[in-house]
């Protein structure tokens, strides 16, 4: 729908004086959060007096329920706090406006959506971040559209950019600059970066993401294969084990396992799925100790082998026990157990090479092993794994960067880095040196723009200078890192460093100059459950970081590690955090929430 031209005219006006006379209209800088990661997307705040402790009683201005789980963050404009909210049992993908004061719920509007479309039980339907400018409120619905509300809840204008389709679902947020709404439309089929007229919601221009070598196409460390390949081993159970087996089995920094090395990461694994040291396992006694051996995969909450569903995880573990169960008894003896890892590391080198290297590794688990089913579209509900194509993709968030005497618009993508012209979608430059699993958005500096990749064995990173044209030489880098740990959310830049957190909550300090790492501290919460989707947020030389329990940790920006706060209300959360006026707003699966700063 778009609206009619008498609407335009009166809105155009009409809705400013709206604005300004209920107070809504605030300059961004003295207090507004109006879009992912804040008013320069790079999740610094300038506020001053942010709250630095609080608990589910202590500091706490308002919560508010919400109607269900999400995974997108809430934007702040004056008066108004906004968070995008799906309704799973009503089929509904919905924004929803609050008082900032009370935290009163003003509207709450949306669209009934019953088409499929594929996700992860994990990340919900509306995981995306809406974004305003004072007048409009932008949000993408997925499949259902691109929408835009004004500040009573009216829908202007919707765009179909057609349907999405990939095994964990989207987290399309909205980006504004200029008269323009940015989209990076994907992961799926049709995924293109929009630019959409913030007036209309016409199309101003669309860009495809940069083309891949050949030899990327088919996989690599990092991010094996591209949207629909996995790897040159195929898309199955070695995609998410392999570069976890090379990441624990090998000696730091090696790409291969010798057959020594196999064996003893073998027996590592038994002990842990062994623990009571009974030398023999039942079918569901080693599925439910499965968890132990890996991190929570991309698009899995939890233990991969654990939940309703078990993710990737837990559909390898069925196919391990029954490839090791040779004589098909129903239980897996240690011997079985060594023995099958003995005939693997024989078969699988198959240039017999003495060693074992992630390609052989995912070939040969792929071969042996059950493949998970890759259901159908809609068919990702609770911990399935619909959806088309592998696990790669890109769910980054563009940036506006400044570059000497213009702006580019700043993406990642599968295996590059890319930089458009943001009034027409003209590629500037593009650099390799990223995998194919993109969830971080890429933060600026000063003169210099890092982003990050992700993959079960470890992810890669690339910092460079903005204002390049063409393709990116690797000599005009400042520096690539391959095997980091990659992580959901995005990270910030402070004081020549730039600081992250890995999906399995271990926070980094790295000095911009050369990528080193400065310091490297797992972050301790109120359970065990340390994992984190979250992105960071900096202000007042303190970084704040929420974990998937819900803790908030607050360290302080430097080069030596020191936390300064952990912060729980006890209900977990893939949000991140919003800062304005002196708050934060903290979205939970179950509400949304104000921390104040108590003053004396």
């Amino acid at each position: 729908m778009l609206l009619s031209k008498v609407y335009m005219k009166k809105y155009s006006s009409i809705g400013r004086l709206l604005t300004l006379g209920l107070g809504f209209a605030l300059p961004v800088a003295a207090g507004n959060w109006p879009g992912w990661r804040g008013p320069d997307g790079n999740g610094v705040s300038p506020d001053k007096d942010l709250p630095l402790r609080w608990s589910g009683k202590e500091n706490v201005r308002w919560r508010v329920e919400l109607p269900g789980p999400g995974n997108s963050s809430p934007i702040v404009w004056g008066d108004r706090v906004f968070v995008s909210q799906a309704i799973a049992a009503e089929h509904k993908r919905t924004l929803m406006c609050f008082d900032r004061n009370s935290g009163k719920l003003l509207w709450q509007s949306g669209v009934t959506y019953t088409a499929d479309e594929p996700t992860q039980e994990n990340n919900p339907h509306c995981a995306g971040t809406p974004a305003t400018d004072g007048e409009l409120v932008f949000v993408c619905f997925g499949s259902a559209g691109v929408f835009a509300y004004d500040f009573a809840g009216r829908e202007v204008w919707h765009r179909d950019l057609g349907k999405l389709n990939h095994m964990f679902g989207t987290a399309v947020s909205t980006v504004l600059h200029g008269g323009l709404c940015y989209v990076n439309f994907g992961p799926g089929e049709q995924v293109r970066l929009v630019a959409l007229k913030k007036a209309t919601g016409e199309i101003a221009w669309e860009a495809a993401p940069p083309k891949l070598d050949p030899s990327e196409q088919s996989g690599g460390p990092g991010g094996p294969g591209g949207p629909g390949g996995g790897g040159r081993g195929g898309f199955g159970p070695g995609t998410f084990l392999a570069p976890q087996m090379l990441a624990q089995g090998a000696k730091s920094g090696q790409s291969q396992l010798s057959p020594a090395e196999f064996a003893a990461l073998a027996d590592a694994w038994f002990d842990k799925l062994d623990p009571q040291k009974s030398g023999k396992l039942s079918r569901s006694e080693f599925t439910a100790s499965f968890a132990s051996l890996l991190p929570p995969p991309p698009g899995a909450d939890g233990p991969p082998g654990g939940g309703r569903g078990g993710g990737p995880g837990g559909m390898a573990a069925g196919g391990l026990f029954t490839a090791a169960d040779t004589d098909q008894d129903g239980s897996l003896t240690r011997t079985e157990w060594q023995s099958t890892f003995a005939r693997w590391a024989r078969d699988w080198d198959t240039d017999k090479a003495g060693s074992l290297n992630e390609d052989k590794l995912r070939t040969g688990l792929n071969a042996s092993l059950a493949r998970p089913g890759a259901g159908g579209p809609g068919r990702g509900g609770r911990g399935g794994m619909g959806g088309g194509g592998g696990p790669n993709g890109s769910w980054s968030t563009p940036i506006v960067v400044k570059a000497s005497d213009h702006e580019e618009l700043v993406v990642g993508f599968p295996n590059r880095l890319a930089a458009y012209d943001p009034a027409t979608g003209r590629q500037l430059w593009v650099s390799k040196g990223l995998g194919g699993s993109i969830y971080a958005s890429p933060v600026a500096g000063p003169d210099v723009v890092v982003a990050l990749s992700s993959g079960m064995g470890g992810g890669s990173a690339v910092a460079l200078r903005p204002g390049g044209t063409g393709e990116i030489a690797e000599s005009q880098r400042i520096w690539r890192l391959e095997r980091v740990k990659g992580g959901m959310g995005s990270g910030v830049i402070s004081g020549g460093y730039f600081y992250t957190i890995s999906q399995d909550g271990i926070a980094a300090c790295l000095d911009l100059q050369d990528g080193k790492t400065v310091w490297e501290e797992r972050l301790k919460g109120s359970t065990s459950r340390g994992s984190s989707w979250s992105s960071l947020l900096l202000a007042d030389g303190r970084i704040y970081i929420p974990n998937q329990a819900g803790d908030v940790f607050v360290l302080r920006a430097g080069p030596k590690f020191e936390v300064l706060a952990t912060n729980s209300v006890g209900e977990p959360t893939n949000a991140s955090l919003a800062a304005a006026n002196h708050d934060l707003f903290f979205r939970s699966n179950r509400a949304l929430w104000c921390f104040m700063d108590a003053k004396p």
